[in-house]
């Protein structure tokens, strides 16, 4: 292969599907008269890691989290003051707010509907209708005292949902409306984005869409993270806005999705003063660890880089916070135990009052249970209304009211059809409807419009810094031979090695050196499993002089072993995508370090620029590993690549983390670093 060229995305398609029904056609005959199989294909499925390394660039990451997790929690232990403590969460503010992408948002009208009223035995229920944004729709259910027993002004809560496809109308968050009214609450349970009436996305309910926005945002540098907070700030707005609710600070619980909101909310909303996050504090390397990192909203770009993990979230608002657990959760509770000791331990080391942190520990599984809704509710009671007569709350107690609880059966306020607030079910059928989707094409073409013309080394630069791409120095690379090199029949050469890299990774790889004169050199690398594939490639440009290079990158080939499925993703380097992006780093910059080690040595050895022949998700680190080092490569010929950041965006496509660069698209498209 030669030329330097990119060539068009079309072209390469092309290209691809003409080797692939070459490479079957070759594949079928084989096959049926069984030849022995030829010595290239035989080097090609040979191993050059142990069988264990399967899991090799998974647990490398994961290591580095642990650490830095593990670091966080000592960073808290070290305070030994308040105003120790009051410094470093301001500290930690300020970077948490520019981490999720800032709050430059219009705080626009929020047009505010009661669409009905229903009185239930002892508590009413409103349908509420708002807008987060112009057009941005929130639906929800306000569940309020009955005013002869309770006078309002009351204090207000937000329910925050789990990830419950029926949103506001699941009986479990509900039945928590229903407790807050009683016990005198203005309780508002409302549908997070792509859940119960918020669908954005066609056919696209709960996890799925919340990534395939995070993603996209993340090019932005925003996150799923920010506009969920968004919608919460925007509910205590709307709960401020009548005459029924107090002004004076607002509570806030939920569980599982709604407990990671409610951290998220109660650590950067001045207005929370009191929260009972459930199901979902435990610690980032426990859950990492056990289930794998979990979807976009529970993921803050750079996070641990500043410290804030699961004990910021409880201790950076300053507020009365108490955690519920579960034993048997899949949010390990050794790790809830464990954040839970180091809050304890700060709170005595900066006489912060102890009165004000809690948990409640009770048995099953994973959900939000009568035990500790009434847990939440007690708690409210306490710190939010003030009530000092409030007994301590017994957890023993709690308990038992789960022994044979059912919520579907207990009073939980609507079922049916009778739940929704729009008239089918759906706010996109409302007049002015606008996807959160549409915000970001908005965001995207105004970026483009400011975004300044740069040449080649300014935009190579800024590649480097946002993808975190580092000199060879800093890498530090050691290649070490597997066996001594082979020399085939054929006259070919074969390097067996494996480039160690100074974070733990590996990389092995096969190079192939034509017998006489090299006349040019290439790397090919791909995300699918079996180096195989390259059956044809590799002996054709062999024929032509050229050396070839088949490796194996982060969390492909040798090390593609998954430990996890992210959300039933595919693809073994999603997980260790997001992990990545917990340390401020991307999958794209791991791998695009490792190209431009493999081409440094394949060009020491051969003299010859390199070419790089990536297939799918690598294009993306080679077209950066070709911006940042020109003077290795000749060129990159992508197959199947993946489309522009800038068309994902326009077309609300599924991108997955391994293809992002935070913020990338705020000052280029991959593809304008092969250009």
């Amino acid at each position: 292969m030669g030329g330097g060229a990119f060539g068009t995305i079309c072209a390469m398609r092309k290209c691809h599907y003409v080797v692939a029904v070459a490479a079957g056609a070759a594949l079928a005959a084989i096959s049926f008269g069984k030849p022995a199989p030829d010595p290239i294909t035989q080097v090609l499925a040979e191993s050059l890691l142990p069988k264990d390394a399967k899991f090799l660039a998974h647990d490398v990451i994961l290591a580095e989290v642990s650490a830095a997790d593990k670091a966080a929690d000592d960073a808290w232990r070290a305070l030994k003051s308040r105003a120790e403590y009051d410094e470093y969460r301001t500290r930690m503010y300020k970077k948490y707010v520019e981490a999720v992408g800032g709050f430059d948002i219009p705080r626009t009208p929020l047009n505010a509907k009661v669409v009905e009223k229903i009185a239930r035995n002892g508590y009413r229920i409103e349908k509420i209708l708002f807008e987060s944004r112009p057009g941005v729709y929130v639906t929800g259910l306000l569940f309020l005292p009955d005013e002869a027993k309770f006078k309002p002004p009351y204090k207000g809560i937000i329910l925050t949902c789990g990830h419950s496809a029926d949103g506001k109308g699941s009986a479990t968050y509900q039945r928590g409306g229903v407790q807050g009214a009683l016990a005198g609450f203005a309780v508002l349970v409302y549908d997070p984005i792509s859940q119960g009436e918020r669908e954005q996305v066609p056919k696209g309910r709960c996890c799925d869409p919340h990534n395939r926005y995070g993603t996209l945002a993340a090019l932005l540098g925003q996150s799923t993270a920010r506009q969920r907070i968004w919608d919460g700030m925007r509910c205590i707005d709307y709960l401020y806005s009548r005459d029924d609710v107090r002004k004076d600070g607002v509570g806030c619980m939920g569980n599982s999705g709604g407990g990671t909101m409610t951290s998220l909310l109660e650590s950067i909303e001045p207005r929370i003063v009191a929260a009972c996050p459930s199901c979902y504090l435990s610690s980032l390397r426990e859950v990492c660890l056990q289930c794998g990192p979990q979807d976009a909203e529970q993921n803050i770009f750079g996070q641990l880089t500043f410290g804030l993990n699961h004990v910021g979230y409880v201790l950076l608002g300053g507020n009365a916070v108490r955690m519920h657990c579960c034993f048997k959760d899949f949010f390990p509770i050794a790790g809830s135990r464990e954040t839970y000791s180091v809050v304890s331990g700060t709170v005595a080391n900066c006489g912060l009052d102890a009165s004000r942190y809690g948990m409640t520990d009770v048995p099953g599984p994973h959900g939000w249970k009568e035990s500790t809704r009434t847990s939440s509710i007690q708690w409210m009671r306490r710190w939010l209304a003030l009530d000092e007569s409030t007994p301590e709350i017994d957890v023993e107690a709690c308990r038992k009211l789960d022994v044979g609880f059912d919520d579907k059966k207990a009073e939980h306020g609507l079922d049916g059809a009778a739940k929704n607030v729009t008239p089918n079910g759906m706010v996109s059928g409302l007049p002015g409807f606008k996807s959160i989707y549409e915000y970001l094409k908005d965001d995207l073409a105004a970026v483009e419009r400011a975004r300044p013309a740069r040449d080649a080394a300014e935009l190579a630069k800024i590649a480097c810094r946002r993808a975190g791409i580092r000199s060879l120095d800093q890498i530090g690379v050691k290649v070490d031979a597997v066996v001594a090199p082979q020399k085939l029949d054929s006259g070919v050469t074969v390097l067996r090695e494996v480039y160690s890299f100074g974070d733990g990774q590996k990389v092995p790889a096969l190079t192939f050196l034509p017998p006489g004169e090299v006349k040019g050199a290439l790397i090919v690398v791909d995300d699918r499993s079996a180096r195989t594939i390259h059956r044809m490639r590799v002996p054709e440009n062999l024929e032509k002089g050229v050396a070839v290079m088949v490796a194996d990158l982060a969390c492909t080939g040798e090390t593609g072993g998954k430990r996890h499925a992210f959300y039933g993703n595919k693809n073994a380097d999603e997980g260790p995508s997001v992990m990545l992006y917990l340390l401020g780093k991307s999958m794209v910059g791991v791998r695009a370090e490792e190209l431009i080690a493999l081409a440094d040595s394949l060009k020491r050895r051969t003299g010859k620029r390199v070419e790089m022949v990536p297939h799918g998700r690598p294009c993306i680190p080679a077209a950066h590993a070709y911006a940042a080092r020109r003077d290795l490569f000749s060129g990159v010929q992508c197959l199947i690549a993946p489309e522009s950041w800038a068309e994902s965006v326009r077309k609300s496509s599924v991108v997955p983390y391994a293809n992002v660069v935070n913020g990338a698209l705020l000052d280029y498209d991959w593809t304008d670093l092969v250009k």
